[in-house]
């Protein structure tokens, strides 16, 4: 079986995309600053253009035996120098002067009066080029024995592009070794197009190992790179990620979710739960959670480094306190 299975068009149309959140759905696209259209180009090179083309129909239709005729020559040629140099100012050097112009107005103004160790973080916020949406990680439960409890994990999420240009793309998933983590199958593509799909025996011969961290890896420098178009330049597909792994745990631990990239609410459930188990999540003022559900929902965006954190533990036996019966009273007859 080839590590790599790219799958046809017809296939990729069938695979349905993540559910979205109920929650999720009236949350308004962020604004940001984009590159500029052809149409933009042009508008901003009018001027020029037009100056350009006073200037040859002028130094092709003036007689030279008019008035002033060396005076209105030199004239025409000045206006074609300067449709020169706007075409080119704008093809070559605009792009550079707006983003140095722009990292100086950054420097001043985001996180202003904060240290410049801070300042750095908040523009790598500011910058931010691949954002995560439909954020859902969905745990199954098996029943606890010795102390310990086997958990399945999937986790599923819809990246976009909102930089101004291409970017490749491709996931990563970091588990400590501690829980002996089992990579199960990935898979991430946009429908209708290239879908990469890898299963256990794959994604097992791609695993790293870092002792001196503690975890084991899946890092995206082993798997096939995808290019993904910006939103501006009218990509509307996402990139769809599922990711299946198993861990086994402890039957009482605290899991930590750690959001490595910019997320756009965040979904935490769960799909099988045995009764001698209980599961918590929270608490946050985004919390959306109903008593009753096995549903969690955040509503916030995350910024790449945040945490989620889920609970789960042994319910502890309810407490019935069984009365002994009343006695009845005793009569003593004294004779």
């Amino acid at each position: 079986m080839p590590p790599i299975e790219i799958l046809t068009v017809e296939e990729a149309t069938e695979r349905a995309a993540p559910a979205a959140s109920p929650a999720r759905e009236s949350r308004s696209a962020p604004r940001r600053f984009y590159a500029l259209s052809l149409k933009d180009h042009l508008r901003l090179l009018l001027p020029f253009l037009l100056l350009g083309a006073a200037g040859v129909v002028t130094r092709i239709e003036y007689p030279y035996g008019w008035p002033a005729n060396e005076l209105v020559y030199f004239v025409a040629d000045a206006l074609i120098v300067a449709m020169i140099l706007g075409i080119a100012f704008d093809f070559f050097s605009a792009k550079l002067i707006v983003e140095r112009v722009s990292d100086g107005l950054a420097q001043a103004l985001v996180g202003r009066g904060l240290p410049l160790d801070m300042q750095g973080p908040v523009r790598d916020v500011v910058s931010t080029d691949l954002v995560r949406d439909h954020y859902v990680k969905t745990y199954a439960f098996s029943t606890p024995e010795n102390g310990r409890v086997q958990v399945n994990v999937e986790v599923r999420f819809e990246i976009r592009n909102y930089s101004e240009a291409v970017r490749d793309y491709a996931p990563e998933l970091t588990v400590e070794s501690f829980f002996q983590p089992e990579f199960r199958f990935l898979e991430y593509g946009i429908p209708g197009r290239k879908i990469y799909s890898f299963s256990d025996k794959n994604l097992s011969s791609k695993a790293q190992t870092e002792d001196d961290l503690g975890v084991t890896r899946v890092p995206r420098s082993s798997l096939p790179m995808l290019s993904l178009k910006p939103v501006k330049a009218g990509e509307k597909s996402p990139c769809n990620v599922t990711w299946r792994y198993g861990i086994t745990v402890p039957e009482q631990y605290c899991d930590v979710t750690d959001l490595d990239e910019a997320t756009l609410g965040a979904t935490l459930q769960v799909e099988t739960l045995p009764e001698e188990l209980e599961f918590i999540s929270g608490y946050d003022v985004t919390l959306h959670h109903e008593a009753g559900s096995q549903s969690w929902y955040f509503d916030k965006a995350f910024i790449a480094g945040q945490h989620l954190r889920a609970s789960w533990f042994r319910r502890k036996p309810s407490l019935r306190v069984s009365r002994p019966p009343a006695k009845s009273s005793e009569r003593v007859t004294m004779q």
